[in-house]
């Protein structure tokens, strides 16, 4: 019973340390004070619901189920806030109190969360020599981590030749997925103002197990005004192994650069 109340207590101590460091910047947010009523409800449960009683088990349980209830909303308002953060915005006033927009879903192919590139099968641009072919960096100037990486400037991207690829990627946890996407930079931002080597065609798959299920085709239209394009997926199943097929580019003869992959869903 002592382990158990101590787990209880660490994750309360976990919840409202998370609360309390992010608050001191944005006191009045209506995101964390939503998160501060979650925490309460957590406690309210454990001590009206199971204090007294002595059985272990049933109390473990009950934590469990809450903290994965609660888990993926704290996750969400944490993860947005720091993009917003990093981004440079700010709260706005609006009278004498702060208010906090947060639109931005996750985005759990990121290499922040720990999301993995784990296979890839492709050409690198440049052909490599055999000693870095024998230690598998054929890919060092553009590598494929890239397209996990937030960053949208020119030439962070991994780029193979011709324009086809297939890459395996590991997110952080079990996801339902519900929207896949690509983002590429604009033709302000390229060089040559040649945005041709986007990747258009492609096709991506859900492993589960020995099981590939495809989650569907989609088309890129690499369109100036819409950069982040994001397709609907309808599964029934949560992953964690996703393998892109890129089938195509925007007619770019010898190399594609794939810029920024975007996974949406709820774990």
């Amino acid at each position: 019973m002592q382990t158990c109340l101590g787990y209880m207590l660490t994750i309360a101590l976990l919840c409202f340390f998370t609360y309390a460091l992010i608050s001191g910047n944005l006191q009045n947010s209506k995101k964390l004070e939503r998160l501060r009523q979650d925490v309460e409800e957590m406690a309210h449960m454990v001590l009206s619901k199971y204090a007294g009683k002595g059985d272990p088990a049933l109390l473990m349980d009950m934590i469990d189920r809450t903290v994965k209830k609660h888990l993926p909303k704290i996750w969400d308002d944490l993860y947005a806030i720091k993009k917003s953060l990093k981004a440079g915005e700010c709260p706005s006033l609006a009278s004498g109190r702060q208010v906090f927009k947060i639109d931005e879903r996750v985005n759990y192919a990121s290499d922040e969360l720990g999301a993995k590139i784990i296979a890839v099968q492709a050409q690198p641009v440049c052909p490599p020599n055999f000693l870095k072919s024998l230690l598998g960096m054929e890919f060092t100037a553009n590598p494929p981590v890239r397209m996990l990486e937030s960053k949208m400037e020119p030439g962070n991207c991994f780029a193979f030749k011709n324009d086809t690829a297939v890459v395996t990627i590991k997110l952080p946890h079990l996801v339902l997925i519900d929207q896949i996407g690509l983002q590429h930079i604009s033709k302000k931002q390229s060089p040559n103002e040649d945005t041709s080597n986007a990747p258009k065609d492609f096709t991506v798959f859900g492993i589960m197990g020995d099981r590939d299920v495809q989650l569907g085709k989609f088309q890129y239209g690499c369109i100036q005004s819409n950069l982040l394009q994001t397709f609907t997926v309808r599964s029934a199943e949560k992953y964690d192994l996703l393998r892109f097929h890129f089938n195509s580019n925007h007619g770019h003869p010898r190399y594609t650069c794939v810029y920024r992959i975007v996974v949406h869903g709820k774990m």
